[in-house]
């Protein structure tokens, strides 16, 4: 219990859907046929980023993962136009905000639409016209995505650090790196168990292995995957 009440999270997530008229006019011509581009200004960029939210502060040009749906699967939204997202990080503790909208992580709605706003910005340099595409757009505060899933702790996405003192064995915490429990019968399926968190669902996968195998069910499962 003591281990627990030390475990450290990882930075929240403040993320933005968007229903756009048309595709993505990137300056970059390689940018324009990927699934998922990422918008920085270069390497320090990022340096003066990630320094920001070591010191609590709400980026004030924050990178951001943006994710081009339909670009990758013409079926998510009609021909000619584009369905797509964007995420960043922001403190799980905010001291102060690097921009000039005062952010305290309270996320109202002034917040919510001054840190969507933020993301935009970004976008628009490396996108000119971008903002004029906009049809609609959802935003998805650090609050809604821990309403939506409480395992997302302020939108902590990974649920917990991947710092080396909270991967492997040491994922939870030390002497936990199984997806077994100390109560009988409780599996940990989260991000928050080894190997962390990630698209590739290999922390369920582990806790239904281990939650088959007593009842010899796991040697069936494996049989049935190979036929």
């Amino acid at each position: 219990m003591r281990d627990l009440e030390r475990f450290q999270w990882d930075f929240a997530t403040f993320k933005v859907d968007w229903a756009l008229t048309g595709p993505m006019p990137w300056t970059a011509p390689q940018a324009v046929g990927a699934g998922t581009v990422h918008v920085a200004d270069g390497i320090d960029s990022l340096t003066r980023f990630a320094s920001q939210l070591a010191m609590g502060q709400v980026p004030d040009e924050p990178f951001a993962l943006f994710g081009q749906m339909t670009t990758a699967d013409p079926s998510r939204s009609p021909v000619g136009t584009e369905s797509a997202w964007a995420y960043t990080h922001v403190p799980q503790r905010i001291t102060s905000d690097a921009g000039p909208d005062r952010i305290t992580g309270g996320w109202d709605a002034h917040e919510q639409e001054a840190m969507a706003d933020r993301i935009e910005a970004q976008a628009e340099r490396f996108a000119p016209g971008f903002r004029t595409r906009i049809l609609a757009r959802r935003i998805l505060a650090p609050t809604t995505l821990q309403a939506m899933n409480e395992s997302l702790h302020n939108g902590a996405i990974n649920n917990g650090t991947t710092a080396l003192h909270q991967q492997a064995v040491f994922r939870p915490v030390p002497g936990t790196g199984r997806p077994e429990t100390p109560v009988k019968g409780l599996y940990l399926a989260s991000a928050a168990a080894h190997p962390g968190g990630g698209v590739h669902g290999v922390p369920g996968a582990n806790a239904a292995r281990a939650a088959l195998r007593p009842n010899g069910l796991h040697t069936l499962l494996h049989r049935a995957q190979r036929l």
